[in-house]
């Protein structure tokens, strides 16, 4: 007994020492590295190697960053250093807003700095040593100081390219390039939204650094630039920091909620409601529901409205879940018959395996299920007609309205689409929304129409749209979204402008959100 027991204490020290390299193994197989987090975040617009050119960097404009070159528009560093540390983590957490760069701020902090560090290693920057610049005091926004920065903008020229209305349509504005050579659109001051964030000291930031690879200059040197004392400075620069923000045409609505910890709560209401309630019943119904605010980004950029805000409401009860966008728009655009009209629309877009992966459609690893209302769509459900022709075109001549003719010469004998089971090619619409399946960008594929399960309804009272999607919580498809109280789900959510020619690609998203029922 004396022996066993001897030989048995190594032997069980040598089990224990073998469980807790196995365990440390498993930890650190699932802590995900700053390479894999690049990979399944970052690669397809900013490429394998860091240069910019990403598989889905042609869908993307201004165009993704060249992370070799060490240069970053949004940095806290004097001109001519690069950025530090946190200047990068706060791009990567926020997002910029107005870009296709979207916010990461779902990702934990140290996955933030796992890809940081990768994000380094693509160029000899060296920034170990550099610091931010510091910020004084800020000046009160007075008459005088207002007045001052107004003269300061005109002075220095920043109404050249921004306008004399802060509207982005100076002389100058359509002949701006970045340091690729790619047309550059001026911001749009009277939106209130910056790349570099939104506060009077990020202002500061962007004036005194200015915004590396664009043609936006520093001015750190004002008293300089303008004969002033350099004791007067701080006092020049808060004043066209001030002024700047006194352009602001405000449009927040003040009933909405921003966004708090990433996650859209829906909330649970009376089990005897039924989708047409939903879609169609009182508008107080959806009063008792919260209204977060969410910010979307053109991933293309046009002249104007490439950042604006969404407004989502949730609400669900033991059978449906109901979810409702509603976003200014100003024109209908509804008509898609003829080549010249693009529509308005709009889309959700679920994680089906609860991954956060890439927030453009998805991947082959971690399809999206997407609810798609389309105007034209709602149209024809509307009028119930086959086609928007007949209101585009409303007293044209059709062969297969000649009755003489033979049936098999009948301009609806020959319809591909529609014999081949494709939902766009349905004479018919009873519902303006169409679910699909992606897999990444041109990955999209329509459910069969046994298979259309979302119903839905928008309506334009002439300065917005509303649209409500419902749907089931269940579904026995695999390919397709369920939901359940309290785990959460990825959320995400586009539109388009068709007086904006959006179509395709051409639109606005969001990053992703968790949606929650909650009761």
């Amino acid at each position: 007994m004396e022996k066993t027991s001897n030989y048995s204490i190594p032997f069980l020290l040598l089990l224990v020492s073998v469980f807790l390299t196995l365990e440390a193994f498993t930890l650190k197989k699932d802590v995900r590295s700053g390479e894999v987090l690049y990979n399944q975040y970052c690669a397809s617009c900013h490429g394998d190697n860091g240069g910019g050119s990403g598989d889905l960097a042609y869908l993307l404009y201004p165009k993704p960053r060249d992370f070799t070159s060490g240069k970053y528009k949004i940095k806290s560093s004097p001109p001519g250093l690069p950025p530090t540390d946190d200047d990068i983590i706060k791009t990567i957490k926020q997002g910029m807003p107005g870009t296709a760069m979207p916010a990461f701020n779902f990702l934990h902090n140290d996955e933030i700095i796992r890809l940081t560090d990768e994000v380094k290693k693509f160029s000899s920057m060296n920034n170990q040593y550099v610091k931010s610049i510091t910020i004084p005091t800020e000046l009160p926004a007075t008459n005088e100081i207002i007045t001052l920065g107004k003269n300061i903008y005109i002075e220095v020229g920043c109404n050249m390219c921004h306008g004399n209305t802060g509207k982005g349509d100076g002389p100058s504005a359509q002949k701006l390039v970045d340091s690729k050579g790619y047309p550059i659109v001026p911001k749009d001051f009277t939106a209130g939204n910056y790349i570099g964030g939104n506060t009077k000291r990020d202002l500061f930031l962007r004036f005194a650094t200015g915004i590396d690879g664009t043609p936006m200059p520093s001015y750190g040197n004002l008293a300089e630039v303008l004969g002033k004392p350099k004791e007067d400075e701080n006092k020049l620069t808060w004043a066209l920091v001030h002024y700047v923000k006194s352009l602001e045409v405000k449009k927040y609505d003040r009933i909405s909620k921003p966004i708090e910890n990433n996650k859209i709560i829906s909330s649970k209401t009376k089990n005897v409601i039924d989708p047409e309630e939903f879609i169609y019943g009182s508008t107080s119904l959806w009063d008792n529901a919260e209204i977060y605010s969410i910010p979307v980004s053109r991933l293309w950029q046009s002249e104007s409205a490439n950042y604006q805000t969404i407004n989502v409401r949730a609400m669900y009860n033991s059978k449906y879940i109901a979810i409702k966008m509603d976003w200014e728009d100003q024109t209908i655009d509804e008509g898609l018959y003829r080549v010249q009209d693009f529509q308005d629309a709009a889309a959700i877009q679920f994680s089906i395996d609860a991954v956060k992966g890439f927030h453009g459609m998805g991947s082959e690893d971690h399809p999206t299920d997407i609810w798609f209302w389309k105007a034209e769509w709602q149209l024809r459900t509307n009028k119930k007609t086959e086609s928007d022709i007949a209101l585009a075109y409303a007293n044209r001549v059709s062969d297969s309205e000649i009755e003489t003719y033979p049936k098999l010469m009948n301009d609806m004998a020959y319809l591909s689409g529609r014999d081949a089971g494709n939902i766009n090619s349905t004479a018919n619409k009873t519902s303006p929304v169409e679910n699909v399946m992606s897999k990444g960008p041109q990955t999209v594929m329509s459910f069969p129409n046994s298979e259309q399960k979302v119903a839905g309804n928008g309506i334009w009272n002439g300065k917005k749209w509303q649209v409500v999607f419902v749907r089931k919580l269940k579904s026995k498809s695999e390919q397709k979204v369920k939901f359940t109280k309290h785990k959460p789900i990825p959320i995400a959510f586009a539109i388009w402008n068709g007086v904006k020619e959006d179509r395709n690609g051409q639109k606005l998203v969001s990053t992703w959100y968790e949606l929650e029922l909650k009761n």
